[in-house]
């Protein structure tokens, strides 16, 4: 049976939670934000305040335990993510958990198994999976409009103040640095247009090893701020053998522009052509022709915005805007009972990526990739697209 609304509670109301997952929840008109949770007591009285929320709570156990919460929005640090993701699976919660999933490659394996053992709904927060212009460029990709693909070039860069200490800093809290922060993205892009990655080889840095924590008192920062890695593909259906992609991931790329402002690019190369995306055009992408000329192509309509969302994508600032529908998304797996989200499944796959490259960076050596468990349950292998309105199969998502 179909539900018709969905009681959130939202546990970590920092920067993600309030330009994504608050106002995207908000936005939603099946979604009713019913309870929060934070250590920090002047952040939760204030999200309250904002958002008409009447139960907050310090302790996410207490949070859980509340009738009207029906799904859960997990913001925390890294460390936290699988003890309050398991513990809202064990009561019967469906799940968002922001990325990167889980500390290590097992932790992950052990959420997704719960989440698929307790039949609930579970999501991994693969937020630029919703930008209109990756949406596009996969739907291009997917007709063959580059041919095979041959290799792919990502790139993150942004230029962040060096002195700056949170619990992305340190490793036993956050699990990795720019690999597991940003690159978790880009590992997911790849898997979402190509296929899963087999081996990978690379290098990380930590050029900014000194910050300076609430005292002034600089404090040593344990997790790589830069990396650059290169990945090889599976072979299998639709790739060409031989299919590579390079990464070059950094948070001290000065002059690059601050903060989220950097750069933000994949470029796929293919056998008839190259596709371009840029996050900070997010309405258009780059398609490069055989005779030289590089086209700038508009998003069509239909793709600008997820299947049903009601997000303006002409309102606001477009590139953190689209981030809305991922919580849309969420809750409309849970309201029409398909997976059509990247799952847990995604977020485990990814993750198994994160550390083989870490040791990748620790050995100077080619690693291989974990072996990911096959999908063979129901919700998880119910097929994941971002398609078009008319694309768009049954409300179950079977395609």
């Amino acid at each position: 049976m179909r539900q018709s609304r969905v009681g959130v509670g939202v546990i970590g109301l920092g920067g993600i939670s309030s330009y994504v997952h608050l106002p995207g929840l908000q936005l939603c008109p099946q979604a009713e934000i019913v309870a929060l949770c934070d250590i920090n007591p002047d952040l939760l009285r204030q999200r309250a305040k904002e958002y008409g929320v009447a139960h907050t709570f310090r302790e996410y156990g207490d949070l859980l335990q509340h009738p009207a919460v029906d799904a859960v929005v997990i913001a925390t640090p890294t460390i936290m993510h699988a003890p309050i993701a398991l513990a809202a699976i064990a009561a019967g919660k469906h799940v968002l958990v922001e990325k990167q999933l889980g500390m290590t490659y097992t932790e992950t394996v052990q959420m997704y198994e719960a989440a698929e053992r307790a039949g609930v709904r579970h999501m991994t927060a693969f937020t630029y999976r919703f930008v209109p212009a990756m949406r596009y460029l996969k739907h291009l990709l997917g007709q063959g409009a580059i041919g095979l693909p041959r290799h792919l070039r990502i790139a993150r860069l942004q230029d962040f103040p060096e002195t700056d200490l949170g619990w992305r800093q340190h490793h036993a809290l956050a699990g990795a640095g720019e690999v597991g922060d940003m690159g978790a993205h880009r590992i997911d892009f790849c898997h979402d247009l190509i296929g899963p990655i087999a081996r990978v080889m690379g290098l990380t840095r930590t050029f900014a090893p000194l910050r300076a924590g609430r005292d002034g008192a600089f404090v040593p920062a344990d997790v790589e701020d830069f990396a650059v890695f290169v990945a090889e593909f599976v072979e299998g259906v639709g790739v060409e053998q031989g299919t590579v992609a390079s990464f070059n991931l950094s948070k001290v790329a000065k002059g690059r522009g601050k903060g989220g402002q950097g750069l933000d690019e994949l470029e796929v190369y293919g056998t008839e052509g190259t596709l371009i995306y840029h996050l900070h055009r997010p309405h258009e992408i780059y398609v490069g022709r055989p005779d030289g000329t590089l086209e700038t192509v508009p998003v069509p309509r239909n793709f600008l915005v997820y299947p049903g969302s009601p997000r303006d994508p002409f309102a606001g600032d477009p590139t953190t805007t689209f981030r809305w529908d991922q919580d849309f998304a969420f809750i409309q797996a849970i309201v029409e009972g398909y997976s059509r989200i990247p799952t847990f499944y995604e977020g485990m796959r990814c993750q198994a990526v994160i550390d083989a490259v870490l040791q990748a960076a620790r050995e100077r050596r080619w690693v291989d990739v974990a072996d990911v468990p096959l999908v063979t349950t129901p919700l998880a292998a119910t097929a994941y697209t971002l398609a078009a309105p008319e694309e768009r199969h049954d409300d179950k998502g079977n395609e």
